[in-house]
């Protein structure tokens, strides 16, 4: 089990990385995630940990939940790293309503505000990418460092791709 505290769509690397405007909805979202070990019908895959999990935005910003797959990677001593993949379901704006549309100027300036203020992921439906480098700190307790980045990918929506970049830190508990 992980909880954690992230940057809800931080703004840093988008250049580099993955372009769009990032930092539209930068907030701060608490996290949950459960992951199993991995079922032996999986071994054929490298092993990976399924997982369920979510995050909440207390913001009032984009939330999302989903599952997916993760691999681990065991470094010496005590560090390790998760690299996974998934689909979530979000709650924000798939795309902001056309103003040219029959629009009156309340009604531009409300798209106006809606497009510098919320992130157009293009779908409902979204591909969940994270990273994370761990600590254990005893055989129970870890401290991670992680990554996420949510986008449709140009293969599960339309045009709009705006996606959100995201970045925390989580305490994980073995049982």
């Amino acid at each position: 089990m992980r909880l954690g505290v992230m940057v809800h769509d931080a703004q840093f690397f988008e250049d580099l990385v993955f372009g769009g405007r990032h930092g539209k909805e930068q907030s701060i979202s608490v996290t949950a995630e459960y992951a199993w070990d991995s079922p032996e019908w999986l071994s054929w895959a490298w092993n990976p940990m399924p997982y369920v999990g979510g995050s909440y935005n207390l913001g009032g910003k984009t939330s999302h939940g989903g599952a997916g797959l993760l691999w681990r990677y065991d470094f010496k001593n005590k560090y390790y790293a998760d690299l996974g993949f998934g689909l979530v379901v979000h709650d924000g704006a798939v795309r902001t309503p056309d103003p040219l549309s029959g629009a009156n100027v309340s009604e531009v300036a409300e798209f106006r505000r809606r497009k510098f203020t919320e992130i157009e992921f293009g779908a409902r439906i979204l591909f969940r990418t994270q990273f994370a480098l761990g600590y254990r700190i005893n055989e129970t307790w870890a401290g991670e460092i992680t990554f996420e980045h949510l986008s449709h990918g140009q293969i599960l929506g339309g045009p709009e791709n705006e996606g959100s970049n995201n970045v925390g830190f989580r305490v994980a508990k073995r049982f």
